[in-house]
Formats: C-alpha cells, structure tokens, sequence
C-alpha cells in the first residue's frame, strides 16, 4: 500500500507583518487611526485638558530617588538613538540573512515614524506642559504626539518579532507582552518627567501602531504580489 504523501507543516511566519496579514494590518490601522482622530479632536478642542490634568496630578504623587532612576533609563529607550539603533540592528541582521525586503521595511517603517513625528508635532504645534516638567530638559519641539511613544510603538513589536520568530508561541507570547509593557513604560516615563501630556501620549502610541499597520499591510501585499509572479 502506498503512504499517504505527507503534509508540510505550515510555516512560521518570520516577519511580524506577514504574521499579522492583510487583514489584521487594515484592523489595525483603522482603529490606530480613527482612535488618533478622537484623540486630536480632543486635544484641538480643549476637551483633554481636564483629563490631562486629572492624571498628571496623580502621577505626580509618586517622587522618590528610585523611582526617578528607573523612568531616566526607561525614557531613553525611546529616543530616536536607542530606536534608530534598535531598528538599524535588526534590519542589518535581517539583510545579512538575504531578507532584504524584510530589511527594507523596517528601515522604512521607523524612518517613516519618525518623519510622521516630526509633521504632527508641526500640524498641531501644541504647547508642552511646562509648568509640570521635573528632572530632565525640556524638548524643544511639540508636545503632541508623544515622539517617544509613536516611535516605540512602530518600531519595538517588530524588533522583539524578529529575535523570537523560530521560538514557541507561547516564548512568542511572553516577550510580545513584555514588549507592550516596555512601550506602556516608555509612554508613562513621558507623563512621569511632565514633558507631556497623557493625551499626547495616548495620541503617540495610536500613530505609532497605526503607521506599524499600514507597513504591514504594504509588506503583505507585496509579498503575495512576489508570490503570484513567482507562481
């Protein structure tokens, strides 16, 4: 009797937009964005300001030597040094690797996030909370959206993907979660130092996982498109 021809095991996705997929990537585009649009209206209107103030007054309450030294190191992951430095590391392994369009992406994405940064900060031109900052310099630039946070959250989750993408789903689940937790932490250390507003930072982490969607949708297609002509 003939075996019956074995099945391939399915694949891994080894790119986390490619895991995400088409749809998934406009999901998540669609609500990153409309939650942004909310949040802008919001702020432009005047209607966060009470808010604002509601939660920087609690965040506030928390100042001791420790706690100002764990922000200090969490904020910098969020710089455009350590972000810039994240992605490029990733992309070169991934490029050594002959993944060049996955290179690609991440390139693109993260300079993406940062030239989007740069023109909401000019569209909205919103003031900072001066009054509130504590410890550390306050930016020149914008107050809305959170640069620090758009950044993480467009570039982090790739990154992680990338050093678990052969591992368990359940490892794949761990460090996706301690990623969120990472990119939550850089977003309050902003609240926490008063250089900007929790509007701001909720506005920074919808841009940011919005543009993260609208890369991943771009690869996807892209890819299915190399698939076709391939096949």
């Amino acid at each position: 009797m003939k075996k019956p021809p074995t099945q391939k095991p399915k694949r891994r996705h080894r790119f986390l937009p490619l895991a995400i997929g088409t749809t998934g990537s406009v999901a998540l585009a669609g609500v990153a964005f409309w939650f942004f649009q909310k949040q802008a209206e919001q702020v432009v209107q005047g209607r966060a300001d009470r808010y604002d103030e509601a939660i920087m007054d609690a965040v506030h309450t928390i100042d001791n030597p420790q706690m100002h030294q764990v922000m200090h190191a969490i904020t910098q992951l969020g710089t455009h040094f350590a972000i810039g430095s994240a992605a490029g590391i990733t992309a070169l392994a991934m490029w050594r690797k002959g993944r060049r369009d996955d290179a690609w992406t991440v390139v693109v994405s993260t300079g993406g996030a940062m030239a989007i940064n740069t023109i909401l900060k000019n569209i909205f031109q919103r003031q900072r909370p001066i009054e509130r900052a504590r410890r550390i310099t306050l930016p020149g630039s914008h107050s809305f959206p959170s640069g620090h946070s758009l950044l993480s959250a467009a570039t982090y989750p790739i990154v992680a993907h990338h050093f678990v993408q052969h591992e368990s789903v359940a490892t794949q689940a761990v460090v996706h979660t301690l990623t969120g937790l990472t990119i939550l932490s850089v977003g309050f250390s902003r609240v926490y130092f008063g250089v900007h507003f929790p509007s701001d930072v909720f506005g920074g982490f919808a841009a940011g996982i919005g543009w993260l969607g609208l890369t991943s949708l771009s690869h996807s297609l892209m890819a299915k498109e190399r698939q076709k002509d391939e096949g």
